[in-house]
């Protein structure tokens, strides 16, 4: 079993963060883009403490170190199916050479992001519980 050089911790630290952000979507009622009732579109930024949590997570990110940074970011890859388990190490190379083109803000640009590092660290046989 390959290791992973971010604590669960860390990660699920990242995970809470990720899914109060995610509850903050707006609804696309009114918008046109869907059938519903003419309310108003509120975006993100009109969501009190959105742009606070959000900059909290993306400092968190920040502040790991590279090794975490790696791992968080194939950890993402391997939740979203993108590789398995058994190639994790392709994950970690990639993610390697990827790394510096990719900010704390690309990790946090997707709602099933929650979803996506539990399922990563399921593949590690680890949990949030």
């Amino acid at each position: 079993m390959p290791e992973l050089r971010i604590s669960a911790d860390k990660v699920c630290a990242l995970i809470e963060a990720a899914r109060e952000l995610a509850g903050k979507v707006p609804s696309t009622t009114g918008d046109s883009t869907t059938t519903g009732d003419d309310s108003r579109l509120v975006t993100l930024e009109e969501y009190p403490g959105y742009d606070d949590r959000r900059h909290q997570a993306v400092e968190f990110i920040a502040g790991l170190n590279v090794d975490e940074q790696i791992d968080l970011l194939a950890l993402i890859w391997l939740g979203r199916g993108d590789y398995d388990i058994e190639e994790w190490d392709d994950a970690i190379a990639e993610a390697e050479a990827r790394i510096a083109a990719r900010d704390p803000d690309y990790m946090l640009g997707d709602a099933t992001l929650p979803e996506y590092l539990g399922n990563g660290l399921s593949a590690f046989d680890m949990t949030c519980d």
